[in-house]
């Protein structure tokens, strides 16, 4: 009682506040009744049509756009007498009563006098409305406007040009559409009154304040307010963790806040870079990442469209490649994520670029050896010291060949100059420079674009193929992967034969990427012959009993596809190869089925290969979809021969569980595909059985049931038996599923009482 009595208390005093408050709203609307019918005696008959709808629209349930006091005001202007607009006025600028917005615009339409049409033009667009009339009057008379109703109207327009932040218009039926010529013309006309408002509103403290001028200046879109705000906003961006603490990641004033940030940065690049590099003096982070947004911001595209390169965008490119290479294991922050992928619509930047990003590339190769010798004078190492190592190794290798892209991005746009230019680099790197020498020639592909480029680059890459090094053998193979389709055709038979040579490679690291680069471009039909003995014997050697692993998945999903026939899948070959399949474990034979289910599903015994990986641990703690594909895709004779291991599964999932029900469909299906419908009876049965008699299970009991049925009906018509005391048993559950189905529907209906208490 001490917890339940003081709700029921505080349930009481609001039922009771909810009851004053309805009271109150019938007495006063019986009041503006009673005014309107002593008014009707100083009417004409037309005058009091406008009263008769007024008695109608003076409800709670009517909607707030209701048309009909407007359209009465179109078809009869002369019913809206000087009595009638007295009437109305009060309600329409002083009251929120269920006509005023209605009586405004209908208000619109009348004889009014030049200042009460403008206020009530200015009523309805602070209200939000959507009325082009009201807003053409606040237009036409602007310097009429009082400050206060200019502020009123100010920030309806500006909402009007910006809209809400694009978290909080998520579902919405219809798209926002903007409208940025109100406050373009209301700025014009009252630019002073404006800036003052600004300035007010810039010198509270209060986050709301201030974000209500932001979203000013960002509506108003002028040079001179932004460049006279700009230290004001970046400075109040920049340092947001002490001024402003209260704002979190999905705020409306912080969006505004960057959105402004980086309209200075595209209006007035010089002086706002300078103004952020000095606000970065004070090393905090939140400030830092919020520069590294700012810029990023800026270098904007859409997908295949050419984009606009301005000094932003320069400053921005340049800020930002210094800072990745700063902080190149920082992939996640603005500057890492921009150059992690390059751009064929900033090909102008990068051209431009090009020497800033080949030194950047350098100084990183200096890093990458740097992390080897960072505690080189420890005597001892863990195991989290060598992790650390290795992730940072892994970043600065990954982030120099991002940059080394963009490089080739830009040469390639500059044609045969920009081409001969990144191969003259790549020769007159010394030769112990092999992380920036494989960097550069895994993207050599990158400036291909016709014969006469595959020309220049080709000597270069013959001989990284046969290079010294391991580490540009591999990204000399990687490089075939970017090729361009219609140039494969135009490669000269000594660069397969090569290519085809480091499949036999004794280094792992190079013969596994030639079985990688295979499975992302394939040679041409013409020239599978020279692979086949080598990814053949990669088949072979990873397929003993010590070396099995994903590879060798992969070897055999690229010996499929380029070297067999589908006659040769189905024969000896495709035996051979899922007898290795199936002798793999854990995640390879995971892989295995993922990778090779739509291919091998009609090899014989690939259909084993489904039913192992299906009841192994590794696969269940993923997911048994593909395995359920493979088995139910399988031909007649091929699940005919896995019966045994059909049976061996149904029976691992007793005793039965609701999750489990889908999973054992799938063996009784596959039983019946199998022609085995005695087996596949029994397994329904047994389902049916082990379902608890209970009225939660019940809708569970009644679908197992159903093809319980089902698997009988086969099975007799199989047999040449009758089937019509089953077809009765199968409409008698079939209806009874149905009345299951309507008793759920209700109760997932639960009344608000349910929730809330009251």
């Amino acid at each position: 009682m001490d917890f339940i009595g003081p709700r029921e208390k505080a349930a009481e005093q609001r039922k009771s506040a909810r009851e004053e408050e309805e009271r109150n709203r019938k007495q006063k609307q019986t009041e503006r009744q009673q005014e309107r019918a002593k008014l009707r005696y100083e009417l004409s008959l037309d005058e009091t049509f406008v009263l008769d709808l007024l008695d109608e629209l003076d409800k709670e349930d009517i909607a707030r756009d209701d048309p009909r006091l407007e359209q009465l005001a179109n078809l009869a202007p002369e019913t809206f007498t000087r009595k009638v607009i007295e009437h109305l006025l009060p309600a329409v600028l002083h009251e929120n009563l269920p006509y005023s917005i209605s009586a405004a615009k209908a208000l619109l339409r009348t004889p009014l006098e030049p200042e009460e049409k403008l206020s009530v033009a200015v009523c309805l667009v602070s209200n939000y409305e959507k009325s082009p009339t009201a807003i053409d009057v606040v237009l036409a008379h602007t310097e009429k406007l009082s400050q206060n109703d200019l502020k009123r109207v100010l920030h309806r327009f500006v909402s009007m040009a910006l809209g809400p932040p694009p978290g909080m218009h998520l579902g919405w039926g219809e798209p926002i559409s903007l409208d940025a010529a109100p406050i373009y013309s209301l700025f014009q006309k009252r630019r002073a009154d404006i800036c003052a408002v600004v300035d007010e509103l810039l010198s509270d403290a209060s986050p709301e304040k201030f974000g209500a001028a932001v979203k000013i200046i960002l509506a108003s879109d002028d040079a001179e307010l932004l460049s006279k705000h700009t230290r004001s906003i970046i400075a109040k961006l920049m340092r947001r963790r002490t001024l402003l603490p209260g704002e979190r990641r999905d705020s409306s004033v912080l969006y505004y806040l960057r959105e402004a940030a980086s309209s200075c940065l595209e209006h007035h690049p010089e002086e706002t870079d300078k103004i952020i590099q000095l606000f970065l003096a004070d090393n905090d982070n939140t400030g830092r990442e919020e520069a590294h947004r700012t810029y990023r911001s800026v270098l904007k595209h859409s997908y295949r469209e050419k984009a606009q390169i301005g000094m932003a965008q320069k400053i921005a490119f340049r800020r930002l490649l210094w800072e990745a290479v700063e902080s190149p294991e920082n992939g996640m922050g603005d500057a890492g994520q921009f150059f992690r992928h390059s751009w064929d619509e900033f090909a102008q930047l990068a051209a431009e670029h090009f020497d800033d990003l080949i030194g950047a590339a350098a100084t990183l190769s200096e890093k990458y050896e740097q992390v080897d010798a960072e505690g080189a004078l420890e005597l001892t190492e863990n195991v989290l010291t060598q992790i650390e190592k290795s992730n940072k190794r892994t970043a600065i290798d990954s982030l120099q060949g991002a940059l080394i892209e963009w490089a080739a991005v830009g040469a390639k746009s500059k044609g045969r100059e920009g081409i001969e230019e990144f191969l003259e680099l790549y020769r007159k790197l010394p030769e112990d420079q092999t992380q920036m020498r494989g960097n550069m020639i895994a993207h050599v592909s990158k400036l291909l674009t016709g014969v006469e480029s595959l020309t220049l680059v080709l000597s270069d890459w013959y001989s990284a193929l046969m290079d010294v090094s391991t580490m540009v053998r591999a990204r000399a193979v990687q490089a075939w992967e970017n090729v361009p389709y219609d140039l494969v055709k135009n490669f000269p038979n000594l660069f397969f034969e090569a290519f085809s040579i480091l499949l036999n490679d004794p280094y792992v690291i190079v013969h596994r990427a030639a079985v990688h680069s295979l499975r992302r471009r394939s040679f041409p039909e013409e020239k599978r012959g020279l692979i086949k003995h080598g990814l053949w014997s990669l088949i072979f050697y990873y397929s003993q009993k010590d070396k099995k692993d994903d590879f060798v998945v992969d070897c055999i999903d690229t010996f499929a596809f380029l070297c067999l026939s589908p006659e040769e899948r189905k024969g000896k070959l495709g035996i051979l190869l899922s007898g290795i399949l199936l002798s793999l474990e854990g995640s390879a034979l995971y892989h295995a089925v993922d990778r090779l289910h739509y291919r091998f599903y009609d090899v014989p015994g690939f259909a084993k290969v489904a039913m192992k990986s299906i009841q192994d641990d590794y696969t269940r703690s993923i997911s048994i979809d593909d395995c359920a594909s493979a088995i139910l895709r399988a031909p007649h004779g091929e699940l005919q021969s896995c019966v045994d291991d059909i049976k061996k599964a149904f029976e691992a999932l007793k005793p039965f569980q609701p999750e489990g029900f889908y999973e054992a469909l799938i063996y009784a299906a596959a039983l019946t595909k199998a022609s085995n419908h005695a087996e596949a009876c029994v397994c329904f049965r047994e389902l049916v059985t082990s379902i608890p008699a209970e009225d939660r299970n019940e809708q569970w009991r009644l679908e197992a049931a159903l093809i319980e049925v089902a698997s009988e009906i086969e099975h007799a018509i199989g047999d040449r038996e009758t089937i019509v005391e089953l077809i009765e048993k199968w409409n008698s559950l079939l209806s009874e599923l149905e009345k299951e189905n309507e008793e759920r529907d209700k109760l997932r209906d639960f009344p608000p009482s349910f929730f809330f208490e009251d």
